[in-house]
C-alpha cells in the first residue's frame, strides 16, 4: 500500500503528489528531494526515462508508431547518453523505458528534443521505487517547444494518397539527425520536399520553425495546397503575405511569408518537374540551397525500373541543392523494391555518404495490406 500523502511533512504535501499503481501521474520532484536529504534515496548518474509512444487512432498506425519510436530516438542527439532502451506498457499505454547517463544529458535537452520527435509524445522521469513508496512512479518533464504554426495544420489537410503525419515527422527528423545540423534543430533551417504532393512535409517543417520549399508536378495539387494554406492561416488568424507570381512562365509558384515581421518563415510550393528543382527555387528567398531534402516517393511505383528512371535524373539535382553536411531522407514502398537496389542508386548517381548503419537501417515497417513494407534511406553530403 502506498504511503498516504498526509503522512509527509506539510511542506512536502504542498508541493507533491504521489503516483499510485493505477497509473495516475503526479509531480515527484519534492518527494525525491526530501528522500535524498533524509538519506532514504541514493543518487547515481543513471536516470530512467519513460517515453510515451505517440497515441494513434487505429491499431495499424499504433503498431507503426511503436516500430518507429526506437530508431528515431536512437538517431537523435539523446543517443550518446542512452545505455539501454526497452518497450514497456504503463497504465495501458505503450512507452519506451530508457536508462540514460545523467552526466551526459540535461533535463533541458530532454525537454527540448522529445517535443520535436514524431513517434514519442511525452517524457517522464521514471522511478521503480522511492524510499518505501513502490512504483512505478513518473515525474512529467515539461516540453520546451512551441510550434511556429499549429501541428494540426498538417493533420487538417486531407487528400488522396496522404502519408501519416507521424511517419512524415520521423522522416524529417531522420534527415536532420544524420547531418551536420543536428545540433541546430531550433535554428531557422531550410527544408526541401521535391515531391511535395499535398504539402504534409512542408507544413510539418514550418511547424518546426523551418523555411519550407516544395516542387510538385501535379498542378491541381499545387493549387489546392495554396488555397488550403490561405484558408487555414486566415482561419487561425496567422499573419501572412503572398507574392503575386501570376506572370511566371516556368509554371505556377506560390510564395508565402508567414508570421510577424522579423520572425517570419517562408513557405514556397512550385508546380513543375522535380528534375528542374534548381530552376524553380532559384528566385525564392535564399535561393536553391537547403539543409535537408525529404522525399516520400510515390507508393504507386512498385517496379525498380520506374523508380530508377526518376531518381537517376533527380538525385544529382537534389544533391546539388544541399549545403555541405546537409542530408537527404527518402521513403519508398519496399514491398517489391529492395533496400539494396535503392542503395545502389544513391551510390551510382551521387557522392552522398549513406547512413547504412543502425539505427538508420531499422526504420522498415508494414503500413497496410497493400504496402506490406515501407523503408527509408538517409544520406549526407560530405
Amino acid at each position: 500500500m502506498e504511503r498516504p500523502l498526509w503522512s509527509f511533512p506539510h511542506s512536502i504535501q504542498c508541493h507533491c503528489l504521489i503516483l499510485v499503481k493505477s497509473g495516475v501521474f503526479f509531480d515527484l520532484f519534492f518527494v525525491k528531494y526530501f528522500l535524498l536529504m533524509s538519506g532514504k534515496l541514493c543518487y547515481t548518474h543513471r536516470m530512467k526515462l519513460a517515453l510515451k509512444i505517440t497515441p494513434q487512432r487505429s491499431t495499424q498506425y499504433a503498431k507503426m508508431t511503436e516500430l518507429l519510436a526506437r530508431p528515431e530516438l536512437l538517431a537523435s542527439s539523446l543517443a550518446p547518453a542512452i545505455q539501454h532502451v526497452e518497450p514497456v506498457v504503463l497504465a495501458g499505454q505503450a512507452y519506451l523505458l530508457a536508462t540514460v547517463d545523467e552526466s551526459l544529458l540535461t533535463t533541458a535537452q530532454v525537454q527540448s528534443l522529445v517535443a520535436r520527435l514524431g513517434a514519442i509524445s511525452e517524457a517522464h522521469e521514471y522511478f521503480s521505487q522511492i524510499g518505501d513508496i513502490v512504483g512505478p512512479l513518473l515525474r512529467p518533464l515539461e516540453p520546451n517547444f512551441s510550434p511556429f504554426v499549429p501541428l494540426e495544420m498538417a493533420e487538417a489537410r486531407r487528400y488522396k494518397g496522404k502519408t501519416n503525419e507521424i511517419f512524415t515527422r520521423v522522416l524529417l527528423n531522420a534527415a536532420l539527425f544524420a547531418g551536420a545540423y543536428a545540433d541546430q534543430l531550433t535554428e531557422r533551417l531550410r527544408i526541401f520536399d521535391p515531391l511535395a504532393g499535398g504539402g504534409t512535409t512542408l507544413f510539418l517543417a514550418l511547424a518546426a520553425g523551418y523555411d519550407a520549399f516544395g516542387v510538385e508536378l501535379n498542378r491541381q495539387d499545387v493549387e489546392t495546397t495554396a488555397l488550403f494554406v490561405r484558408q487555414y492561416l486566415e482561419g487561425e488568424h496567422i499573419r501572412y503575405k503572398e507574392v503575386d507570381e501570376h506572370g511566371r512562365k516556368a509554371g505556377r509558384r506560390h510564395q508565402f511569408e508567414i508570421g510577424p515581421k522579423g520572425q517570419s518563415r517562408h513557405l514556397v510550393i512550385s508546380q513543375g518537374d522535380t528534375r528542374d528543382a534548381v530552376l524553380h527555387m532559384r528566385e525564392v528567398s535564399g535561393g536553391p540551397r537547403m539543409h535537408a531534402v525529404v522525399a516520400d516517393l510515390p507508393y504507386g511505383i512498385q517496379h525498380f525500373a520506374e523508380i530508377s528512371s526518376l531518381l537517376s535524373n533527380a538525385l544529382p539535382v537534389w544533391e546539388s541543392m544541399l549545403f555541405p553536411g546537409g542530408s537527404i531522407a527518402l521513403a519508398w514502398n519496399a514491398t517489391r523494391i529492395e533496400r539494396s537496389e535503392m542503395l545502389g542508386l544513391l551510390l551510382a548517381h551521387t557522392t552522398l555518404q549513406v547512413r547504412d548503419d543502425p539505427p538508420y537501417t531499422q526504420f522498415a515497417h508494414p503500413v497496410d495490406r497493400v504496402i506490406k513494407k515501407r523503408d527509408m534511406l538517409v544520406a549526407v553530403k560530405p
